[in-house]
């Protein structure tokens, strides 16, 4: 799905535009994104494709996104 995109997009800028923008923006792209992938039609495909982009990030850019999932403990 390319949700009106005219055309591909280069991800990395878009990524890097990302960045400069606010929590509020930051958040509501993975909020999109998560709802997105999770209409795949089973949870393997999700956990698949999740998988496969992890095995493409470097261990540091994995250390990085991992503050995205920090939870305290109660």
């Amino acid at each position: 799905m390319r949700l009106g995109l005219r055309k591909d997009p280069d991800w990395e800028y878009v990524g890097a535009l990302l960045a400069h923008e606010d929590d509020d923006a930051q958040a509501a792209f993975f909020k999109g994104f998560v709802k997105e992938v999770n209409t795949f039609d089973t949870r393997h495909q999700t956990e698949m494709q999740l998988i496969s982009v992890s095995n493409k990030l470097t261990d540091a850019e994995k250390e990085t996104l991992s503050a995205i999932s920090f939870r305290e403990e109660p």
